[in-house]
């Protein structure tokens, strides 16, 4: 439509003009992500390795309490079950609203030999939050207020979730830093701490990153040395691929390969951490 040569009426004016300044924002923005991209991703390693390790550690006492008074205890939460489901979150949290129905599946698929709780650790959440919460979502697994709550000191974490997995014996032997998002990965995780051939695993969950230019790396190649042998992988259209290694550990990682116009640094080598379980793959 041209307008040239003709008055706009006041509103349009306004209008297009936040137009204008929302579409420069957003471009400023996306260019700020772009330069700073690596840096935000090893402030995410950085914090995600920053709690203390206490895999392998038994699961210290707490209690919580729940929206209507009742209360969840460690050893009533774990008591008959294989394996018990400890996230730590937030309300406000986003990666949390998106994890919490792929766990709640797998919780319901397993809940006779499966105990969960979602504790919120926000310090500026409240009961009320947690009873909006619940009240909004269609969970299977309780939820219970942990901000404040003393007995919960042993795990200091600002990174919404984290997830901690306790076996049959009340040892932790998992802690994700970050979410899993889909229900197969929770799934491949809890089936480990299963059956009667259970061993004391410590498994981990491992998201390999790659960042090109700003921007995330689709088809990197990349290996990592297991104690069960070298597994080969490849980086999805978002730059990640998810990876579920019955052992944590500090694993040899090798890019073999990268599309055009991706640079492999460092002999293309790098490894796993033991606590933090973001790897960020020697491209650029």
């Amino acid at each position: 439509m041209d307008m040239s040569g003709k008055k706009l009426p006041l509103g349009l004016k306004v209008l297009l003009g936040l137009v204008n300044v929302a579409a420069v924002a957003y471009a400023g923005v996306n260019l700020w992500l772009k330069f700073n991209r690596d840096k935000l991703f090893d402030g995410m390693v950085a914090n995600a390795g920053s709690i203390d390790d206490f895999v392998g550690r038994e699961m210290p006492a707490f209690d919580v309490e729940q929206p209507d008074g009742t209360h969840i205890t460690k050893d009533a939460l774990i008591a008959g079950k294989e394996v018990t489901a400890v996230v730590l979150y937030a309300s406000w949290c986003g990666p949390c609203e998106k994890e919490f129905p792929e766990m709640d599946a797998i919780y319901r698929k397993y809940q006779d030999r499966m105990g969960m709780v979602g504790i919120d650790v926000d310090g500026l959440d409240t009961m009320e939050d947690v009873r909006k919460y619940q009240d909004s979502h269609d969970l299977t697994f309780p939820l219970a207020l942990g901000a404040g709550n003393e007995s919960l000191d042993f795990v200091k974490t600002k990174t919404y979730p984290t997830t901690l997995l306790v076996d049959r014996e009340g040892i932790i032997r998992f802690c994700r830093v970050g979410s899993i998002p889909t229900a197969e990965l929770f799934e491949e995780l809890v089936t480990f701490f299963l059956g009667d051939d259970y061993v004391q695993e410590e498994p981990a969950l491992y998201t390999f990153v790659a960042l090109v230019k700003g921007k995330a790396g689709q088809g990197v190649t990349f290996t990592v040395m297991t104690k069960d042998g070298e597994q080969t992988f490849v980086t999805d259209e978002g730059g990640t691929c998810q990876v579920v290694l019955r052992q944590r550990g500090v694993l040899p990682v090798k890019v073999l390969s990268a599309p055009e116009g991706v640079e492999i640094i460092d002999g293309g080598e790098t490894t796993t951490g033991m606590i933090s379980t973001l790897v960020k793959l020697p491209v650029r």
